[in-house]
């Protein structure tokens, strides 16, 4: 993987007219500059007049249609294994959640910052976009943590601080897509000097799995029904989880259904029911399954529940034991009642 700097940044430009965002093969790979000029285009300029006239429930679907690029860098396929070429030194902000004139100052105000190489409202003109040339370059092999350690020191260095709660972490999944879109209030610029401050690199978190513990023995019924009520009672926490998400929150959040695909080993017979709920749950957090299709939550839901490894669960294990103990009490005190009856027929002849 070649790494850029900033006369080097290039992009992977994605555009599907039928499948949108459900797109993830890049279509072109583009320069700065060729991006500024997606940007200032004809059709993004006709796509803009018919989304803000188009009624609410259509937006979305407008939107869906609009290219979109990856910041990071060049994608042979748009997932963070497939990079190509990364710009190392490219932070892609976005600050949602806005009014459209808190909207309308900020991107003027990101404009006189420096470092800032893009500052564009966004399509339904309640937040911006922006592109800075860091001093620094971000830690590919620990991206998202990175970005969302600093959230507060970029908002900071950006004198916006009381925007940090709207700095959309999501944005920080290293080949997370952005939406190319035109409005007339942009600002470009391919001669950006770096920013005064850099990000602060943060120790990649190691996440240390106990391991699973084979065992030889019979699981009991009581130890089989009390694992089974377990897991169910699992099941029913991380569906009430995925039940009460924003927006911005679900797709980051399917990661949740890993951890109960990997306890499923202690009862695979339950792994199908499981599996349904789970699917249901993540396609219910969309309006349609057709949206939850285009968002790629049924691609992600697949790819984590196929990843998950067999794993050694506490509350599990503890059952394990108790059950086990159980058994062992029950089997001495049938071999103490064995060795009275036999003592006690002995004395009897």
């Amino acid at each position: 993987m070649k790494s850029n700097e900033f006369k080097d940044w290039q992009f992977s430009v994605f555009f599907d007219a039928v499948k949108g965002i459900a797109n993830s093969h890049p279509t072109k790979i583009v320069t700065l500059k060729g991006l500024f000029e997606i940007y200032k285009s004809t059709y993004l300029l006709n796509k803009s007049k018919e989304l803000a006239q188009a009624p609410e429930e259509e937006k979305k679907r407008i939107k869906n249609m609009l290219p979109y690029f990856t910041a990071s860098g060049v994608y042979s396929y748009r997932n963070n294994a497939s990079i190509i070429e990364y710009n190392g030194d490219c932070l892609l902000l976005d600050i949602d959640n806005l009014t459209q004139e808190q909207a309308k100052n900020l991107q003027f105000k990101l404009t006189l910052q420096r470092g800032c190489v893009l500052s564009i409202i966004s399509p339904r003109l309640q937040g911006v976009k922006a592109i800075f040339r860091l001093a620094q370059a971000i830690e590919i092999n620990n991206y998202r943590a990175t970005l969302e350690h600093n959230i507060n020191k970029i908002a900071h260095e950006l004198n916006i601080p009381e925007l940090a709660p709207n700095i959309d972490a999501n944005q920080f999944n290293q080949c997370q897509a952005c939406f190319i879109s035109f409005n007339e209030n942009h600002f470009f610029n391919d001669h950006a000097e770096p920013t005064t401050w850099a990000i602060e690199n943060v120790e990649k978190k190691v996440i240390e799995r106990p391991p699973v513990i084979k065992r030889n023995h019979t699981a009991t019924n009581s130890e089989t029904k009390r694992i089974e009520a377990y897991l169910i009672k699992y099941c029913a926490r991380v569906e009430k989880e995925l039940n009460g998400l924003k927006q911005g929150e679900r797709h980051a959040n399917i990661w949740r259904v890993e951890g109960v695909a990997s306890c499923l080993h202690y009862a695979p017979q339950l792994s199908s029911e499981i599996k349904v709920r789970l699917l249901t749950a993540v396609i219910c957090m969309y309006n349609t399954e057709q949206e939850a299709i285009n968002e790629r939550a049924i691609i992600t839901f697949d790819r984590y529940w196929q990843r998950a490894a067999n794993q050694s669960n506490s509350v599990i294990e503890e059952i394990i034991k108790d059950e086990l103990e159980k058994e062992a009490a029950r089997i001495k005190e049938e071999n103490e009642h064995r060795v009275f009856s036999i003592n006690l027929n002995s004395l009897e002849q």
